[in-house]
């Protein structure tokens, strides 16, 4: 992503105006042909096709020829619309090194421009692999993804907004925008790689008491809950992390998305640490039910 952040320095309002313009004309081609861009645009085709190559050069945008010329946005592309709509707002200043990378999501340390510590999470919902940076995804191969990437997004920043005001432990958001959200850093360690807790009974009821506030006071489940989504933070305070795939409790799964969520953190501590707390006695106290 700071490879994305520098390329940007690169870029004019005007190249922005051309991503904007593909992203729109997306919903109608794979690949725009570069005659209805410019129309679009309102701009000689010769005047595009130069700013089309250097977007091209800096990897985002692809090109194709088949019976016609077109370009299509890559995922550097995307990342920088969502990049400048967060300088725009001016939530984001600057950004800086990989904190994380998951299965479907890839999370950066960033700055505010008051110098404030934040972190960007970008969606990347169904790749294979990102481990190599120069295999970005096209629009063709990229249209699925994508879209569900910006609605995983979404919904996880909706999750954010209702339960961090409930006092729940999860990030503070700050905006979100497509396949992006900027929200409060997270430091700490995933519960998975913990190995010494001083109290890990005291933990485990502290993540119960925030599943049960989710479920009593916003009728939400996290429906993925694990210890890969528990961040234990310095001070062995808590947070609960990736809620796009969260249920609503009138969801007709949603007790048995529960049911697992409770069942995977015991299994988890009953393992690693040696308790033995019983799975259906902690749900039933999260359902309030005698």
């Amino acid at each position: 992503m700071s490879v994305v952040a520098s390329l940007m320095r690169m870029l004019k309002d005007h190249d922005y105006k051309i991503l904007l313009a593909m992203e729109r004309l997306h919903l109608r081609y794979e690949y725009i042909p570069v005659d209805v861009l410019a129309r679009q645009l309102k701009k000689p085709v010769d005047a595009l096709l130069d700013d089309l190559d250097k977007l091209y050069k800096i990897g985002f945008v692809a090109r194709r020829k088949l019976d016609y010329l077109g370009y299509a946005l890559r995922q550097y592309g995307r990342d920088a619309l969502a990049l400048k709509y967060f300088v725009d707002k001016g939530v984001l200043d600057a950004v800086g090194v990989k904190l994380g990378v998951g299965k479907e999501a890839d999370v950066y340390d960033g700055l505010s421009p008051s110098g404030y510590r934040v972190a960007i999470k970008f969606h990347r919902v169904g790749r294979s692999s990102f481990k190599q940076t120069k295999r970005l995804r096209t629009y063709g191969e990229a249209s699925s993804w994508y879209r569900q990437s910006c609605i995983a997004a979404r919904r996880e920043c909706e999750a954010l907004e209702t339960l961090y005001p409930l006092g729940v432990k999860v990030p503070r958001p700050i905006a979100y925008n497509r396949h992006a959200i900027v929200m409060d850093v997270i430091i700490g360690d995933p519960l998975y790689v913990v190995t010494d807790l001083p109290d890990p009974w005291r933990v485990l009821m502290e993540i119960a008491e925030n599943i049960k506030k989710a479920y009593q006071e916003a009728s939400i489940v996290h429906a993925d809950l694990s210890e890969f989504n528990v961040i234990i933070k310095p001070d062995f305070d808590i947070l609960i992390i990736d809620w796009p795939q969260w249920a609503s409790k009138n969801h007709p799964r949603s007790s048995e998305y529960l049911e697992r969520d409770v069942t995977n953190l015991v299994r988890f501590f009953n393992r690693r640490f040696g308790l033995n707390v019983d799975a259906y006695e902690m749900l039933k106290d999260i359902k309030n039910e005698p």
